[in-house]
């Protein structure tokens, strides 16, 4: 059975075209909820029963209260959302708060629709996936996914700074590792701002891969700024793609 991976979207930023980062495997797991209920109909988004949230900032998450709306009302099936203790202390205490969104157990209050889980050590399993979410350098509780279905591993980054953590993860995975889909928000010339916000330009990859990679393994740019798209993409190494959002992968 090969993985499935659907770039909903995959931009560091909102602009007309461009959507901010979902990507959804074999139709029923979600990483990130930044564009899911704009893009997939209702039908498709009653399909998904795991969310794996890499870290609370806005253009992750912005959907999500959408995609539970569409569940609570289409009496669908409950889903799980998974995230650092950090990040669902910040969903519960700044957006599921009965301010900007209703409380999850107000939501609850008819029916179980929403479960938050905490990711555990080591691996776990939701459904077909074997999951193991890694800390990365970005903001507090960032997390980035490490998902395996039969032989095939792909890693998401989420956003992350220059991480050595993450970079001797990836090596380490050698001929098992499919894919790699990595932050590269921002062009080298503001290598400054990536490193003050904790983002990634080509030069910073480059020096984190240093031409180590199995050569098997796929290595994709997402979270790219679209201001900077033409920059990033002009810079990155002959070995590495990049995506924009639509874009559909098997491994």
């Amino acid at each position: 059975m090969s993985m499935k991976v659907e770039i909903l979207g995959c931009s560091g930023s909102v602009m007309h075209g461009y959507n901010t980062t979902s990507i959804l495997l074999n139709r029923d797991t979600l990483i990130d909820a930044g564009s899911v209920s704009s893009v997939l109909s209702e039908d498709a988004v009653c399909d998904i029963r795991h969310i794996l949230i890499t870290h609370s900032h806005i253009d992750h998450i912005k959907e999500l209260p959408f995609i539970l709306d569409t569940l609570f009302s289409s009496r669908a099936h409950g889903v799980v959302i998974w995230a650092s203790r950090q990040t669902l202390e910040a969903l519960t205490r700044n957006v599921f708060n009965g301010m900007i969104w209703p409380e999850i157990r107000d939501l609850n209050a008819h029916k179980d629709v929403i479960t938050f889980r905490e990711v555990p050590p080591g691996e776990f399993v939701i459904g077909d996936f074997r999951v193991k979410g890694h800390p990365v350098d970005h903001i507090p509780g960032s997390l980035c996914y490490e998902v395996s279905e039969g032989d095939s591993t792909v890693i998401f980054s989420g956003d992350t700074g220059f991480d050595p953590a993450l970079f001797e993860l990836v090596l380490s995975r050698g001929a098992g590792l499919k894919a790699f889909f990595v932050d590269v928000s921002f062009p080298d010339r503001m290598e400054k701002i990536a490193r003050l916000s904790r983002h990634l330009t080509p030069l910073l990859l480059k020096e984190g891969i240093d031409g180590r990679m199995d050569p098997s393994a796929r290595i994709i740019a997402y979270h790219i700024k679209p201001k900077y798209l033409d920059e990033v993409v002009a810079q990155l190494p002959p070995n590495v793609a990049y995506i924009v959002g639509g874009e559909v992968f098997e491994f």
